[in-house]
């Protein structure tokens, strides 16, 4: 049916509406609930492209509006939940001129040159060249959830008791004011980078596993696992660029 060609756009434009209202979530003070929207809007964005595939309609229209979807939901919103989480953190005050107060500004532009790139680079179809968009936007905002708990020990949903505790470490100014940095290299830097896409006889088959075997152990940091998950990632993935090329 003619209409069905719409689901996968419709469900790309439900992953930026859960941006845009994840955006005005950070306006209105709540930044945890900003990342909550961009937990929703990554769901999203994997059952877009399900979607497409399934149905047979996967076409440039739906390529460009998901890049565009993506750019707000895994970059603006991130940017701004850092902007605010900097503030809170007295890391940067709002009543006046700070140059760390627009390190934030790294995290949309980046996942905006990362996005251009992606729609008109032909190599990335089984592997990534630099992180991609959304995983970055969930690092990023998962400090908001990081944070939060820190300073709400106990809250019901947010009940946060990790076996190891590195949320202090990471909530260290020098962390706060280079992630957006290390996070916006990352985007669009040409290092090759793991995607978890199991081919026949594929040479990262080990490295992969790798990766999802080390994801279990992350759940003992708590909310900080995603960002200890992050930086695994670009460890594992470093090894194997290594790997592949001592053959």
């Amino acid at each position: 049916m003619k209409w069905t060609k719409e689901i996968p756009n419709l469900i790309t434009m439900s992953n930026m509406a859960c941006g845009l209202l994840g955006i005005g979530f950070v306006i209105s003070g709540q930044e945890w609930m900003g990342f909550v929207m961009m937990i929703a809007g990554a769901a999203l964005d994997f059952f877009d492209g399900f979607a497409a595939r399934k149905l047979g309609v996967a076409g440039e229209m739906g390529k460009q509006l998901d890049s565009m979807a993506d750019v707000v939901t895994f970059g603006v919103l991130p940017g701004l939940i850092w902007k605010a989480m900097m503030e809170y953190q007295g890391y940067c005050p709002a009543d006046r001129f700070c140059i760390n107060g627009y390190t934030w500004l790294l995290i949309p532009l980046a996942a905006g040159y990362r996005l251009a790139k992606f729609n008109i680079d032909q190599r990335q179809t089984t592997g990534f060249y630099g992180i991609p968009t959304p995983i970055t936007g969930l690092v990023l905002g998962s400090f908001a959830w990081m944070s939060y708990n820190l300073g709400h020990p106990g809250d019901l949903w947010f009940i946060d008791n990790p076996v190891i505790d590195i949320r202090p470490i990471l909530n260290h100014f020098w962390v706060w004011l280079y992630m957006p940095l290390l996070t916006a290299f990352m985007m669009v830097s040409d290092v090759p980078m793991l995607a978890m896409k199991f081919g026949v006889n594929d040479p990262l088959r080990k490295f992969k596993l790798l990766l999802v075997a080390l994801a279990v152990p992350c759940v003992l940091f708590g909310s900080a696992g995603v960002a200890v998950f992050y930086f695994l990632y670009i460890f594992v993935s470093l090894l194997a660029n290594f790997a592949i090329k001592s053959n």
